[in-house]
């Protein structure tokens, strides 16, 4: 799925209102990008730069499940560590990357592919390479962007036991009026 920027907006609403009724958060990412087409273009930025202040903002309990694929600045956008998830699991399988393991391999080594008498080949062995050290949720746990990788049967569990951890929290931060995004 791609974020768009209708969708944006909305998740940044919601994550707000949440955040203003004392909601806590559990975001679901399967995201391969941002939405590509002209109109979009001229949206997508400030619509995802309000979804990430959204997260970022807000002092309420948030749980990330990455259920498929998490690649790139869209992932980050979608409640990731980096903006202040304060637990983040993986499902078994999942993908937690910069992009595609195929796209980067056909960009890392575009020259050596382009000589190569076996491209598909050649392609696939360094998509594999890529795929395990860079582009799966357990390189991203080993970095610590993932808190645990889980078993699709033990969502629930685990999601419970999350926000029952997270209930008491408590952040105190500097007083201000509102944002500018």
């Amino acid at each position: 799925a791609r974020l768009t920027t209708a969708g944006c907006e909305k998740a940044a609403a919601f994550v707000k209102t949440c955040d203003a009724f004392n909601i806590p958060v559990l975001t679901l990412t399967n995201v391969e990008g941002y939405a590509t087409s002209v109109e979009e273009e001229k949206t997508i930025a400030a619509a995802a730069a309000k979804l990430t202040a959204a997260f970022a903002e807000s002092d309420v309990p948030k749980v990330n499940m990455i259920t498929g694929n998490a690649y790139g600045s869209a992932y980050i956008t979608m409640n990731s560590k980096h903006i202040g998830a304060d637990m983040v699991f993986a499902l078994n399988g999942a993908k937690v990357g910069m992009m595609d393991a195929n796209v980067a391999a056909k960009i890392m080594y575009a020259d050596e592919i382009a000589k190569a008498d076996d491209k598909n080949a050649l392609i696939s062995e360094k998509a594999a390479a890529y795929a395990k050290l860079q582009a799966s949720a357990e390189s991203a746990a080993k970095r610590g962007y993932v808190d645990s990788i889980i078993a699709p049967e033990t969502t629930r569990q685990i999601a419970a036991a999350a926000f029952e951890m997270l209930f008491t929290k408590r952040e105190d931060r500097p007083a201000k009026k509102h944002g500018t995004v």
